[in-house]
């Protein structure tokens, strides 16, 4: 119980803190970033990993993933993301860290493979900022900012049918604060410009429903070397969101509502599939591919520019060496990699932006339940030509996993 409050002591503490500016200009386009998961295990297999279940790990990406936890479990990560933008000749660079997501799930019958799990965890992510000056015969600059995303909370269970497959579903509420600004200023008149801010605060519910197939390396033909082979799938639903929208002017002589009222935000459903296979009890091999039509993203039944359909495929490798008694600290740590390529949602000046990733991380553990997660991702997308901004990202994530029997049966 101590680890609990501990933990919750240290959320509620960092949770709100923001440092620095992503700056990416693509996240002006729909939603933003989409975040896939908050835990430092997954970034360094490639952030998916659908089919994957552990029994000291919260999968947050398929809930039929709690159906092997043995323990209690509170995990929570932090990240720090550091971005390179490159525009011609003209080069920059800009940081942020932040709080990634927290999880809880306790385990209720191992026989049926019910556990319940809740958390809060980011789904997008928007930050942006940039400028352009035009110097004509009454030079102007533009600028740009953008801050905020979608966090989506919830709460689901698993189950565990009695020929082996594995279902689970959780309740979604999303909520966030979106702000947009834009603003001139004329260079010659340093107390001449107009701006305008266009907030919305969405909220709504949804649902994920996962599954994960038995174990199905019986049906190869060397099962010696396969110890696990399954598949696995996510389906996840938003829908329509309501939001409270205020476009606010303001100018160097007055400040003025312009509009406000109730808009809708229909968000596209999200499609994950994977396979995964566990070789020799040690060496575990993921592979995902995720779907998502951000073209059908619309705000008020009017579809947004600049979007097309996002497709993401992830390659995930796991090292895990058996436990065994006498282990060292250095034979007990768990080492991962993970390749990816992302056909983002991004469509600017008729040209698709796609990301290339490449991760790798590891699990220090600092007692049988208890480990440091930490991770690394370097990604590119963009290019220099045709107007574009190429962007090279470095992603560090940090994330802490407890573990603790909580309810023990009592003997009497």
């Amino acid at each position: 119980m101590k680890k609990f409050l501990i933990s919750i002591i240290i959320f509620l503490s960092i949770s709100p803190s923001y440092f620095g500016q992503n700056s990416s200009s693509f996240t002006r386009l729909g939603l933003g970033d989409v975040e896939y998961t908050y835990s430092a295990r997954r970034v360094g297999m490639g952030e998916l990993g659908v089919s994957v279940a552990d029994a000291d790990f919260i999968n947050s990406l398929n809930p039929a993933g709690w159906y092997k936890l043995n323990t209690t479990r509170i995990e929570f990560g932090l990240y720090y993301r550091g971005m390179f933008l490159s525009e011609n000749n003209v080069s920059t660079y800009y940081g942020k860290a932040q709080f990634s997501g927290f999880t809880i799930a306790f385990p209720v019958s191992e026989l049926y493979g019910i556990g319940v799990a809740a958390g809060i965890v980011p789904y997008s992510n928007v930050s942006y900022k940039t400028e352009q000056t035009f110097y004509t015969d009454n030079p102007y600059k533009l600028s740009y900012e953008g801050t905020g995303g979608l966090t989506k909370a919830f709460i689901g269970t698993s189950y565990k049918l009695p020929f082996g497959l594995v279902i689970g579903s959780s309740l979604d509420y999303y909520f966030g604060d979106l702000t947009y600004k834009s603003r001139l200023d004329f260079l010659e008149n340093t107390n001449s410009y107009a701006a305008y801010e266009n907030s919305y605060r969405p909220d709504g519910v949804g649902f994920t429903f996962g599954l994960i197939s038995p174990n199905i390396n019986s049906l190869l033909a060397d099962s010696g070397t396969v110890s696990d082979f399954r598949l696995g799938g996510s389906l996840t639903y938003t829908g329509k969101l309501s939001a409270d929208s205020i476009l606010t002017s303001t100018s160097s002589t007055s400040t003025d509502t312009v509009d406000y009222g109730k808009t809708k935000l229909d968000i596209p459903f999200r499609l994950t599939l994977g396979v995964s296979t566990v070789l020799n009890k040690e060496y575990l091999l993921s592979l995902d591919y995720l779907y998502q039509p951000w073209s059908n993203y619309k705000v008020n039944t009017i579809s947004s520019f600049g979007l097309r359909n996002l497709n993401k495929l992830s390659l995930g490798f796991e090292y895990r060496p058996a436990k065994s008694l006498g282990s060292t600290f250095w034979e007990q740590i768990i080492w991962r990699a993970g390749l990816s390529y992302e056909g983002t949602q991004y469509l600017v000046n008729n040209e698709g932006i796609n990301q290339y990733s490449i991760s790798g991380g590891f699990s220090m553990p600092f007692n049988d339940e208890n480990t440091v997660d930490l991770a690394v991702l370097y990604s590119m997308r963009g290019s220099r030509g045709l107007d574009l901004i190429k962007e090279n990202n470095i992603r560090i994530s940090v994330g802490i996993s407890f573990g603790e029997l909580w309810f023990i049966r009592r003997q009497y």
